[in-house]
């Protein structure tokens, strides 16, 4: 019986290996930015429920308006304001 060895060219090991490498990279710059996004979103909800509860401004921090402020960041944060403006609670 016949042993058949398949081989690739090492230039398709090397363009296979780069691609996984850019890959890789990508999705770390990705990771990276989202969590500064969601910390920086959190921050703000904190920020605003901490200076704007004297001026009737309170936004209810739960597990909802933590998803929306993590995924969204300050986009997040500008949504459930308008919200809130617009007399739409967020429970």
């Amino acid at each position: 019986m016949a042993e058949v060895v398949f081989t690739l060219p090492l230039w398709a090991v090397g363009l296979a290996g780069i691609i996984l490498i850019m890959l890789a990279l990508g999705i770390v710059f990705w990771l990276k930015n989202f969590l500064a996004n969601s910390v920086i979103g959190l921050g703000a909800l904190l920020i605003i429920n901490y200076l704007g509860t004297p001026y009737g401004l309170n936004l209810p921090i739960n597990f909802l308006t933590i998803v929306i402020t993590g995924i969204l960041g300050l986009a997040g944060v500008g949504l459930l304001l308008v919200l809130n403006f617009l007399g739409i609670k967020i429970y």
